[in-house]
């Protein structure tokens, strides 16, 4: 692999010299052979493939931000978390409308909870009209102030996130946590049902819906929420719980 770069290297410089750089198109079709190869290591968990790939795309080609995203997301795969947001901030420079950009990086800051960070990430990410994803920024950005215990803006950035999509599970699910906290246990029933109605198998889900139905002295529904995690995951630490509560209401 390294002598054939180096050949191909060789033969750019003597082109060069004769004549004039690759056009262009041609260097982006280029880069854009091995972004593509970067996204298949990327989805395949091979991340060192993946980081190889990205870099040689952008190496041929810098200045697109989608080459800088990849590559971000495979140094944050691999809990490098500073080359991560290098990346993620050039994607942004080239692009200050590059959302997807603004929301790894709000994901990246979760991570290290640094949650200010998060939330201006993030709601970078929305100013965007035409982001194709918003609910995802917004999602990011409720887990942001769920952290911080700011639980009535953390709702509503997952009722945002709901309202943009109907099917966003993990919203749901986490705006059910934030309602708990601010002790509206009926609506956080509703929204961990609406979460286990689109994923059944949705393990914490039910188990934080039983423990709402305890607040709200429904033991019977309780019970059949715990019952139901044993059922989906045995042999877990969330079953043992499930056990220890249902083991406490009979």
């Amino acid at each position: 692999m390294k002598n054939v770069k180096t050949a191909v290297l060789l033969l750019a410089l003597v082109f060069f010299a004769v004549s004039c750089a690759a056009p262009l198109s041609k260097r982006k079709e280029d880069s854009d052979v091995h972004y593509q190869l970067g996204k298949v290591h990327l989805n395949d968990k091979n991340y060192s493939e993946a980081l190889k790939e990205f870099t040689t795309a952008i190496e041929k080609y810098p200045d697109e931000p989608s080459y800088h995203n990849g590559l971000g997301l495979a140094y944050f795969a691999r809990s490098m978390n500073k080359e991560a947001i290098e990346q993620f901030e050039e994607a942004v420079r080239l692009d200050s409308k590059f959302s997807d950009g603004y929301l790894h990086l709000s994901a990246v800051y979760l991570s290290e909870k640094r949650w200010d960070d998060a939330i201006a990430a993030a709601d970078s990410a929305v100013k965007n009209i035409f982001y194709r994803t918003p609910e995802l920024a917004h999602l990011n950005r409720g887990l942001a102030f769920y952290n911080k215990g700011d639980y009535r803006n953390a709702f509503e950035s997952f009722k945002k996130a709901v309202e943009l999509n109907a099917n966003f599970t993990a919203a749901y699910y986490n705006m059910g946590l934030t309602l708990d906290k601010l002790n509206s246990l009926r609506e956080a029933v509703e929204a961990f049902g609406a979460a286990v109605r689109l994923d059944d198998a949705y393990v914490d889900a039910h188990f934080n819906m039983g423990l709402a139905y305890i607040k709200l002295k429904n033991k019977a529904a309780a019970l059949k929420e715990f019952e139901k995690v044993i059922a989906l995951a045995p042999q877990t630490e969330r079953a043992q719980s499930a056990r220890d509560y249902i083991n406490l209401l009979k």
